[in-house]
């Protein structure tokens, strides 16, 4: 008896990390509205941005001094896609203390043109 053959070969990692972007165009291929596509990834991008800032807030990052570099980088990941939001895209979510005039004034998004 002979064992059918395939061309197909299948690989399986140690570690797979999950392929958001295969998710998304998962979720769009599927038939998905594209206002669910846009959901999860604003859930995404809005969880990122508060994990980020609220981990620079803790007692721990301020003890070892990247408090205010996680902050820094919350607030540039929001300024960034601020602009997703603007084109109605994104819905972002992040916590009010971080949308204060003083920390918002120390980023200035900028786009270059051709």
């Amino acid at each position: 008896m002979q064992a059918l053959s395939t061309d197909r070969k299948v690989y399986i990692g140690l570690i797979d990390f999950p392929d958001i972007i295969g998710m998304f165009e998962g979720a769009k291929n599927a038939g998905l509205e594209r206002d669910i596509a846009n959901a999860i990834v604003s859930a995404l991008a809005s969880s990122w941005i508060t994990f980020t800032w609220r981990s620079g807030s803790s007692r721990w990052a301020q003890y070892l001094g990247e408090g205010r570099a996680l902050q820094d980088s919350a607030t540039a990941m929001y300024v960034t896609l601020r602009a997703l939001e603007k084109k109605n895209f994104l819905t972002l979510s992040v916590p009010s203390d971080m949308l204060t005039q003083e920390n918002l004034s120390k980023f200035t998004p900028e786009s270059k043109t051709k």
